[in-house]
């Protein structure tokens, strides 16, 4: 057993433990975990077996987003949970010690391994402990492991409204992504197995999410905001050629294409939307100019997948792990604000690889309460890397029928009976420049 060491850490003695720089401007990942069961209501009592195992699946979760640093309060019950996510890493528990509180964690059973450093007794409140968590593992992800009272503190002291834990539910888990610019953003969920009373949390729909933030840093990050881009795309519904640019908030999107043997190019950006046919400009009605920026938009959306899932009226659900073709991918559903297109009644599904973000595959649906709706699923490959942006191309299935269709009946025996090939989609003649 690795000794309990009690000195204090100073500000810069955790950072070199934790190999991270305080980098407080980035969005953090804080995964606020109440402590698995424990074996009786006395002072400090050790977790129960159930709670090791329910350690074990929060560890799991844990590794999925990388995690850096791990605290609990000086309580075996919350130092147990935290230890098998620290043992899998290598690094020690940070605990916080409570002024009049008779816990410990000499005596636990099982021991504690892993070796747990003790905060300054001065850092005691909630905010006190956020602030410090905040300044030191800004842009990583924090393992805090708290009580039902503690818990919901916190996440009041970081604005997320009033959070109630029963003292019999012992598997709440809150990732909270956080950065000063836009403030806390939660996603509450269960980890570990349900016990026969408790209710697992309903996942609901945010507007960032750390799986989708990792994919667009891994395919592209910054070079989606600041570069100019020009494709061909195409697929049974013709090919396209795409002059994409961004700047920051300003961006001028181009499509070519010749579906009626006549040269058509549409241009919509930060001050609206333009047509012109075989070089003729065109006067376009309201209805017309939003059909024609629903067109511009589905050509661009795309080829640049995942960039777009942190645009304004997405808002996304974190679905958990998958098993697909014996490869676990994470999925997220994806819908939209009601009324923010001509499609925000479409449903869609993305599946990332967890450990690195790729967007591996995804699926939508079309047209629901009309006689021309369906399912669309595409499988990537191809995968290039230009102008550091990954592209790829896709292999479309799916099938077109009257109804409503929701991308929550797609699994994979779903794909393998309903649906069928459609067509591939190809990108080509792939150039971008990087602005000034």
């Amino acid at each position: 057993m690795a000794p309990i060491m009690r000195r204090y850490l100073t500000a810069a003695t955790l950072l070199i433990l934790a190999g991270l720089a305080p980098l407080a401007a980035e969005e953090t990942l804080l995964l606020f975990a109440r402590h698995a069961e424990k074996e009786s209501s006395a002072d400090n009592p050790n977790l129960t077996a159930r709670g090791l195992q329910r350690a074990e699946a929060l560890a799991d979760i844990a590794m999925q987003w990388n995690v850096a640093a791990a605290y609990a309060t000086d309580f075996c019950r919350t130092a147990q949970t935290a230890q098998p996510t620290a043992a899998r890493v290598g690094m020690p528990i940070t605990v916080q010690p409570i002024a009049g509180a008779s816990g410990g964690l000499d005596d636990c059973t099982p021991p504690i391994s892993s070796p747990a450093f003790f905060l300054d007794p001065g850092i005691e409140s909630d905010a006190d402990l956020l602030s410090w968590i905040l300044e030191q593992h800004g842009g990583g992800t924090v393992l805090i492991v708290g009580h039902s009272n503690t818990v919901p503190r916190m996440l009041a002291q970081l604005g997320l409204g009033s959070v109630s834990i029963s003292d019999d539910q012992y598997d709440r888990l809150f990732m909270v992504t956080y950065d000063s610019k836009q403030g806390a953003r939660m996603v509450e969920r269960s980890y570990g197995e349900t016990g026969p009373d408790e209710e697992p949390a309903a996942p609901r729909p945010v507007e960032r999410l750390p799986i989708v933030d990792q994919a667009i840093a891994f395919h592209g990050g910054p070079a989606y905001a600041s570069s100019t881009t020009r494709l061909t795309i195409s697929s049974r519904s013709g090919s396209f050629a795409l002059e994409v640019r961004r700047d920051g908030t300003l961006f001028d999107y181009r499509v070519e294409d010749t579906r009626d043997g006549r040269a058509r190019r549409t241009r919509v950006d930060n001050e609206g939307v333009e047509r012109l046919l075989a070089g003729e400009p065109q006067e376009l009605a309201a209805d017309a100019a939003q059909r024609a920026r629903d067109f511009v938009s589905a050509r661009v959306y795309f080829p640049f997948l995942p960039y777009g899932l942190n645009d304004p009226d997405v808002f996304k659900t974190d679905q958990g792990l998958e098993d697909w073709d014996g490869r676990t991918l994470h999925r997220v559903k994806v819908t939209f604000t009601a009324g923010s297109s001509t499609d925000a009644d479409d449903d869609y599904a993305y599946w990332f690889d967890p450990e690195t973000g790729r967007l591996e595959q995804y699926a939508y649906s079309f047209g629901n309460g009309t006689e021309r709706g369906g399912l669309r699923f595409r499988r990537l490959s191809n995968y290039r890397r230009v102008g550091g942006i990954l592209f790829f191309d896709a292999s479309n299935i799916g099938f077109d029928d009257a109804g409503d269709f929701s991308v929550d009946a797609i699994d994979p025996a779903y794909v393998e009976e309903r649906m069928q090939p459609i067509s591939q989609v190809v990108l080509s003649a792939i150039e971008v420049a990087p602005l000034d």
